[in-house]
């Protein structure tokens, strides 16, 4: 357990499903499959495509020809692969365009900000340190962070501990001063693998953490 009485000076965010809903794309995806004959829950396609994506995020392999492996997967025509990754491609466009930040985000960073605490997103993801300010700055809430730290970047993933260790120098903060965000089980635990405080927010039932909190305002309350 780490010291949740101590007020934190950084706090590194997960960035999808803390800082904006990241669910919509493989919800969609996922009924995309049923309506084409694929039994397929949305917790199993997740889980699936996260396996396949350790090297796009890692800057080894390209996104959508691991897409197209993942649906190679469940037996679809070459056709059909296809028209799904045109769909795909589409949907995503759409979705990123009306992407807005989860209730509370924007306020509660503002405001951290305004109190001098270190703010650092550590993104696993196949875009660099660059695009995903880009696409927080989308968002609205880009300025107030220090640092945004990316797998492409690094070469690590979540919960590898060199990501995490990665993010904490880009604050320019000993480990004991800062916590991660996150709602992912695997990640929650990388955390408290090398002895880093951790906040669980918009959680999975069977995440462990230092701290667990409804409304992203709550982290106001540990800085």
């Amino acid at each position: 357990m780490g010291n949740v009485n101590q007020k934190w000076r950084g706090l590194i965010f997960d960035v999808g499903d803390i800082l904006y809903d990241a669910t919509p794309w493989r919800r969609w995806l996922t009924n995309e499959l049923s309506t084409n004959g694929i039994d397929i829950s949305y917790s199993e396609l997740v889980q699936c495509w996260e396996i396949l994506l350790v090297h796009v995020y890692k800057g080894q392999q390209e996104y959508w020809s691991r897409f197209r492996e993942l649906l190679s997967q469940f037996g679809l025509s070459d056709l059909k692969i296809v028209e799904i990754e045109r769909l795909a491609k589409e949907k995503g466009m759409e979705l990123s365009v009306n992407r807005i930040p989860m209730e509370g985000v924007t306020e509660t960073l503002a405001k951290l900000h305004d109190r001098g605490v270190r703010l650092g997103a550590l993104s696993d993801t196949e875009s660099d340190c660059v695009a995903v300010r880009k696409n927080l700055a989308k968002l609205g809430i880009e300025q107030y962070f220090h640092a945004v730290v990316t797998s492409k970047d690094t070469g690590f993933v979540k919960p590898e501990s060199d990501a995490y260790l990665a993010a904490i120098v880009s604050l320019g903060l000993e480990k004991n001063e800062c916590a991660f965000v996150g709602h992912d089980y695997d990640e929650l635990l990388g955390a408290k693998n090398i002895q880093l405080n951790s906040i669980a927010f918009n959680y999975e039932p069977n995440a462990v953490a230092d701290v667990y909190i409804a409304q992203f305002s709550e982290l106001l309350n540990y800085c």
